[in-house]
């Protein structure tokens, strides 16, 4: 199955109908989230106290662009957490976290 993201990079034409938006406001939107997220975990590392090495812990499952995406699909679609899951391959608890994330940043 391919996700939206790679079908709307493969056709760029067809952004409009997935997410909601032209591909040219997508990718600038997503410049943009990718910019706030770094001042926001920039903002939780100054703060945080970490008994971990840095570097160490897990790592990202998903991309900006995979989270912006999914966080238009799921506003474009309104289906249920199940489904952006299976698209993005995460859970679907993990799928409603990212969303939720990368809305507060589109916000």
């Amino acid at each position: 199955m391919t996700s939206p993201l790679e079908r709307i990079e493969l056709y760029p034409q067809e952004s409009k109908r997935l997410i909601g938006i032209k591909y040219e406001d997508f990718m600038t939107l997503v410049a943009l989230a990718e910019k706030r997220h770094l001042e926001k975990q920039a903002e939780i590392e100054k703060r945080k106290i970490s008994l971990i090495a840095s570097g160490g812990g897990c790592k990202a499952e998903m991309t900006p662009k995979e989270g912006v995406c999914l966080c238009l699909v799921d506003l474009r679609q309104k289906p249920t957490f199940e489904i952006p899951g299976l698209l993005f391959d995460v859970s679907r608890r993990k799928a409603n976290n990212r969303f939720n994330y990368w809305l507060e940043i589109l916000r």
